[in-house]
């Protein structure tokens, strides 16, 4: 091939969603310039869908702050100047075609999927290195190549080819995602990890039309350093000279956003036949070390030991314990709690934290908070699970004058929690009152439950909250419908026991002697609930 084809700044590639709920395919120029015509990215994956947010992040990031303004904000390390350049660009409500198109246009030959140099996101030419067929680049399947899944969302030639748009879409997911089976091209290398977004708790958050879910995200203020200063200077990936083709390279963590947005974590040359896509080579690519990586916005932090044992450190949260069956708003705390005390210490997601600093801009406005984790398999190789989740929040409880909100909150979820798990030792004491062995599955399938009955209810209680909420009456109001929700609950329990369960047995725990009957254990399951509403929280 010597003529470069299919540039993704004109070729229709991108899947959205029009605000009239009609999908489209669009350039990531009509994308960027369209954006406050469009809901959101539609892409097959909501992890393929933040793979490409990211890449127009960079392109924005890329344009803004380059600009003399954000140039002398950072030379001055003013974060009000960066808050007011924002302010600006989102009171305009859309972003301006020329300064989209003049910025790409400068760098429209790194943008051809097929290029005998310079492929987008790819190397010309990879000499050694681990060889898949296309179902590797596709996210839904994850198949690895001695491994077939029993039933497939795809089959046949619709997963060993790829047409152009598609191929792209994974390209982005693959470089963001992937795994850690690809082998080493030689000896001595740094170990493989998956894919950086793939090691994150990933944190994002959604307004009403894409250009506020990308100015949502783009936060003009790195928090990794000190409270808050302007990012420092750095290239895009497409604005290298030359890409880096070293596998498996150990990088400072950016300061740049627009390298950060752009990193390449794989190098990776895509395989054609005609014009399709048939497979890929694929090497480790550039990597940092996520202690205290404060740069990256988009992840949730857990408290560990460093592993140079020098004291502790905030890491990305590993997503292989993790319950996928576990509600978004059941983790409150870690997600909104910042905390440095002796006792515990939390540490915000810097996208949220950007979200805090924006009050008075887009004070009571209804976002999401959007979370995405992936589990993946054995050796990290192939993935096993992917979740998300999104809770509807207003502005006032993220910004500084709804910290309030946060601490309270957080006491309504554990004590929430607290009231499931009376109802989970209530279906455990039926159990021993019937004689049934299954007592621990009876427990965690009546938790399961009630935590179903609970989640579009809390969901809908929180989204209410606004900077007109009277604290104790909305607190207040929550318990009143959680307690009524574990009452209910329990009484089915009981009335469902049958007569074994009523006349009840005596059962030896630990080395005491106790009777276990329904109406004796129902007593204590309301013992229980007084216990811990009178010492809530206020």
């Amino acid at each position: 091939m010597t003529e470069p084809i299919y540039n993704l700044l004109d070729e229709p590639w991108v899947k959205v969603t029009n605000l009239q709920g009609e999908e489209e395919m669009l350039s990531i120029t009509s994308t960027l310039v369209k954006s406050h015509e469009l809901r959101s990215l539609s892409g097959e994956m909501p992890s393929q869908d933040l793979a490409i947010l990211r890449l127009l992040l960079g392109v924005l990031y890329s344009i803004y702050t380059r600009t003399e303004e954000y140039e002398n904000a950072r030379d001055d390390e003013s974060k009000d100047a960066c808050m007011d350049m924002w302010e600006r660009l989102w009171k305009r409500s859309h972003f301006l075609e020329n300064e989209i198109v003049d910025y790409l246009q400068k760098y429209r030959d790194r943008f051809w999927l097929r290029h005998p140099e310079l492929p987008f996101y790819q190397l010309a030419e990879i000499k050694k290195g681990s060889d898949f067929v296309t179902s590797k680049m596709i996210g839904s399947m994850v198949e690895s190549s001695n491994k077939t899944m029993l039933f497939q969302s795809r089959t046949g030639k619709s997963k060993q080819y790829l047409d152009y748009p598609e191929a792209t879409r994974w390209l982005l997911y693959l470089n963001s995602f992937d795994d850690a089976s690809a082998k080493p091209s030689q000896k001595g290398l740094e170990s493989m990890s998956v894919a950086w977004l793939g090691q994150l708790g990933l944190v994002y958050v959604a307004g009403a039309n894409l250009f506020e879910t990308l100015m949502l995200n783009f936060s003009l203020v790195n928090f990794n350093i000190g409270e808050g200063e302007p990012w420092g200077k750095g290239d895009a990936t497409w604005e290298l000279e030359k890409p880096r083709t070293a596998e498996r390279t150990v990088i400072t963590v950016p300061s740049s956003a627009e390298e950060l947005f752009t990193l390449q974590s794989r190098r990776i040359q895509l395989k054609y036949q005609g014009d399709k896509v048939t497979g890929f080579t694929l090497l480790g690519g550039d990597k940092f070390d996520s202690e205290d990586a404060f740069a990256e916005p988009m992840t949730t932090w857990k408290l560990s030991k460093s592993k140079t044992g020098s004291g502790e450190v905030f890491i990305p949260p590993s997503n292989a314990a993790r319950n996928p069956s576990k509600q978004l708003w059941r983790d409150f705390a870690p997600l909104l709690l910042e905390a440095e005390s002796d006792s515990e210490k939390h540490r915000k997601p810097g996208v949220l934290k950007w979200i805090s600093e924006l009050d008075g801009i887009i004070s009571s406005k209804q976002v999401q908070i959007c979370t995405m984790s992936i589990k993946y398999g054995n050796m990290q190789s192939g993935i096993d699970e992917v979740w998300d989740d999104t809770l509807s929040v207003n502005t006032f409880i993220l910004s500084k004058v709804g910290e309030k909100w946060i601490g309270r909150i957080t006491n309504i979820v554990k004590t929430t929690e607290d009231l499931v798990k009376t109802l989970g030792n209530l279906a455990s004491n039926i159990a021993k009152a019937s004689g049934s062995v299954d007592g621990l599955n009876q427990r965690n399938y009546a938790m399961e439950r009630a935590y179903a009955a609970l989640d579009i209810p809390f969901r809908t209680w929180l989204a209410s909250i606004d900077d007109t909420s009277n604290i104790n009456e909305k607190c207040n109001k929550w318990i009143d419908k959680a307690k009524r929700v574990i009452l209910d609950h329990g009484e089915n329990l009981v009335s469902q026991a049958g007569t074994q369960a009523f006349v009840g047995r005596t059962v030896i725990v630990g080395n005491k002697e106790s009777h276990y009957s329904t109406p004796r254990v129902y007593g204590w399951f309301k013992g229980g609930i007084s216990k811990i509403l009178s010492n809530k929280i206020q």
